[in-house]
Formats: structure tokens, sequence, C-alpha cells
């Protein structure tokens, strides 16, 4: 994790700190004469803050060339070194720090498999309407169904938007609250304590999603099972219709022949002298 201002380097070996005097004075003095403090390279050194242990939540001075094949050693503490109990609670809050960002990028891979889920339930919802044609009332219902369907997927693909959206927003916001400092570390452990009960409304929240997806997808497979059963049925009354016509075009043929012989009866019997 990085600091506010910066990412915060691991302090070098005390010879290159400038002495103690100075060191003590600059932690006590109210004034802001840390900010204008020039390094070896005639640079204005920044003010950041460790997260390394012992040192979690102290202030220094460093250059910013402290990296590089010639780096710049100037280094300096603007604050007294932390107490033991400082130091456990600066490290019990960078650990909350860390396993609430994994928190975030597991609920992020999440959102990802349901947006899959929603494409696949899209284009079975597409499936179906192309299979619709000709079933009469029953297909009017299921295209109703289909319809409150889709509705509730662009409800719950309204809702992973604005959580997606509310995740941006959190992790600016706490990119930006990042400048903190030592003084400000109870106000953070507060804020961070109302992030994790919002993050576990969101995941109780996200159960509840995944039940309405099972049960959408029960509702397919049924939906599956009566369109087969149709088809079926559509299929025994074709074959029905078809011996019908065979028997028609039968007696059909029958009344022809019929009625056909005793009209040349007659005929005959009429030219007879």
């Amino acid at each position: 994790m990085s600091s506010s201002s910066s990412s915060s380097p691991h302090p070098p070996p005390s010879p290159h700190r400038r002495s103690s005097s100075t060191t003590m004075s600059n932690a006590r003095s109210s004034t802001p004469e840390h900010l204008n403090v020039l390094c070896g390279c005639g640079l204005r050194a920044p003010l950041r803050i460790a997260l390394t242990e012992p040192n979690v939540g102290r202030r220094f001075l460093g250059c910013v060339n402290y990296k590089g094949d010639n780096p710049c050693k100037f280094f300096d503490w603007v604050d007294p070194p932390t107490c033991d109990r400082g130091k456990e609670f600066g490290n019990s809050i960078v650990k909350k720090n860390m396993d609430l960002l994994k928190d975030v990028e597991d609920l992020h891979k999440q959102i990802i498999d349901l947006k899959k889920t929603e494409t696949e339930l899209k284009a079975e919802i597409r499936d179906l309407k192309q299979r619709e044609n000709g079933f009469g009332l029953e297909i009017e219902q299921w295209q109703k169904r289909e319809e409150w369907f889709e509705v509730k997927i662009n409800c719950m693909t309204k809702k992973l938007k604005e959580m997606e959206d509310g995740f941006t927003l959190k992790m600016e916001e706490w990119k930006i609250n990042e400048d903190w400092n030592a003084l400000e570390m109870e106000d953070l452990q507060t804020k961070n304590e109302e992030l994790m009960l919002k993050i576990e409304d969101l995941e109780a929240k996200n159960e509840e999603f995944m039940l309405k997806i099972e049960d959408m997808e029960a509702k397919t497979v049924i939906f599956r099972g009566r369109n087969k059963l149709m088809k079926e049925k559509l299929q025994s009354a074709n074959s029905k219709v078809k011996w019908l016509t065979a028997i028609v075009v039968i007696l059909v043929g029958i009344g022809i022949v019929y009625f056909g012989g005793k009209g040349l009866l007659k005929k005959k019997m009429l030219a007879l002298p």
C-alpha cells in the first residue's frame, strides 16, 4: 500500500540522518518548517509516512531520488519514535487495509461472474423468443413471463452498475483518504469498521441475488420441458391430420367412382329403343 503523498521507501540507516537535536526540534515545532527542507539534490524533500514496522504512522523527510544508480541518501525523521501502543495500532490498521483491498478485489471478480451469467441468460431468452412462433395462447403467457424476466434482469443489471459505481467511488475516496497522518488514525479505524459493515451487507445482497439467479435457471428448465411437450403434441396432431386427409381422399375417390358409374348406366338405359 502507498502513503498519501507517494509510495513510502524503507527508511535508510541512521548514518545518513541529520543530528538528533534538529530532528527533535522539528518534531516539537508547530510551524511547517519541514515543508521547505531541501535535500542533497537541491530539491524540496516531500513529507511521507512510514508504513513498515516498527515505525508505522511516523512521518519523515526523504529525497524523491532515493532509487537509481546514484540515489540521494537524504533522510530525516519529523515525528519522535512511536510508542509500543502506537506501533501495535498502526500495524493493525495496515493489516485491515490490506484485507479490505483483497475483499474488494474478490467482489469485483464476483461481479464479472454475475455479468457472464447475465449474458448467458439473455442469450437463452433470445433463443426462446425464436421458438415461440406458432404456439398460440400458451406462448403469449410465456412471452409475458419472459418480459418479467427481462425486467428483473434489467433491475439486476442496474443494481450491479450501482454496485460497481459504488466500489469505484469508494476506491477513489480511499485513495484520497490515504493522505492521513498519525493524528487521524483513530478516525480511520472508525471508517474502516463502517466500510466492513457495508461490505457484509453487500455480500448478503449478493447471496440473495445468486438465489434469484438459481430460481430463474430452474424456471428456464421447466419452460424447456413444457416447450418439448408442446412440440410432441404438435407432431402427434400433424400425424392425425395426415391420416384424416388420406381417408377423405379415399372417400372422395369412391364417391367419384360410384356416382360416375351410375350416370353412365342411366345414359345407356335412355339409349335403348
